[in-house]
């Protein structure tokens, strides 16, 4: 029996009126449909009729705050644009990619959203986070000097590995977005700040609201809690890395990156505690190496190095056992 045709990805366009005919006209080609079509100046939808995604293009002369504003209120996952439209085939397809990405990661949150009528699903005594072939969830914690060495470790990484990274960096609120989306370009992993409930999934960096802490069950589903950190770290690292060691055990990890403090090396000792692994950058390629120091002073870290080579290690420590060379 032949399969039915994959339905087309439905965007929400929001760009300033030089920039809506162009998108709509390369997101048409690539079949998907446009069913949204607004400018800035205009007050946000009531009704997003029926989208998937919201392709945000972002201009200079926009403002910020009102752009925050709509990265807030968005009921869909968001992928922001800025600098116009590439002239190049491969950056047209690499825009497409990730709406793409971005739609197919919301599916199963708009199914638990229909489904909210029935019981919650309970993780069943015996099974466990630990059988073979599960993915990883990697938290990458920094601070001051951390967004260079991430984007090095995301620039080295291969693609379609089978694992899924938390990016916990300290930030104000404010900066989040931008930093995501400057992330999002210097490789082909996906960038973009959780929103209130999203499914985590291999192939992904989601990064930590700054605001809000954060819950993850067992099905790999994200929340944010409503409430605050209960430090002054914005996010706090320490609390990240203590909740996904407590649910994701052997099959978790840290990797502390540039920064000034010592938040996350209790959650560091937490996760080595729960079977997961913790390795640091190394402080000759560091900005400020205090965090990363403080990791290694509190637990056992398995491996120190430059971006890059933790990068390559991660592809052959996450790799299927199946795929292992002997």
């Amino acid at each position: 029996m032949d399969e039915a045709p994959q339905a087309a990805v439905r965007v929400a366009l929001l760009a300033d009126s030089h920039e809506r005919t162009e998108f709509r006209a390369l997101l048409e080609n690539e079949g998907m449909e446009v069913v949204l079509d607004d400018g800035f100046e205009l007050p946000l939808p009531e009704s997003w009729n029926g989208a998937d995604v919201l392709l945000v293009g972002m201009s200079e002369q926009q403002d910020r705050c009102h752009v925050q504003h709509v990265l807030q209120k968005s009921p869909l996952p968001v992928l922001l644009n800025q600098g116009g439209i590439g002239s190049s085939a491969m950056w047209q397809r690499r825009l497409v990619g990730k709406l793409q990405v971005l739609a197919d990661r919301a599916l199963p949150v708009a199914r638990l959203s229909a489904q909210r009528g029935r019981p919650e699903l309970r993780v069943i005594q015996g099974q466990n986070n630990d059988a073979a072939g599960a993915p990883w969830l990697v938290v990458l914690g920094a601070s001051m000097g951390g967004p260079g060495a991430v984007a090095r470790f995301l620039r080295a990484l291969p693609d379609d590995m089978p694992v899924m990274l938390l990016l916990a960096q300290h930030i104000s609120e404010a900066y989040q977005d931008l930093l995501a989306e400057q992330l999002d370009r210097c490789s082909n992993w996906p960038v973009a700040v959780l929103g209130e409930e999203q499914t985590l999934d291999e192939g992904q960096v989601w990064m930590v609201p700054a605001e809000n802490a954060i819950r993850i069950n067992i099905d790999q589903v994200a929340r944010r809690a409503g409430g605050g950190w209960e430090s002054a770290h914005r996010p706090d690292i320490n609390a990240v890395l203590q909740h996904v060691a407590e649910t994701f055990g052997t099959r978790c990890g840290a990797i502390m990156f540039s920064g000034l403090g010592q938040d996350g090396a209790r959650g560091c000792k937490a996760v080595v505690e729960h079977g997961g692994f913790v390795w640091a950058q190394d402080a000759e390629s560091c900005a400020i190496a205090s965090l990363p120091d403080a990791a290694r002073q509190a637990c056992k870290v398995e491996l120190t190095g430059t971006p890059e080579q933790l990068a390559q290690a991660l592809a052959t420590r996450c790799l299927p056992e199946s795929a292992r060379i002997n």
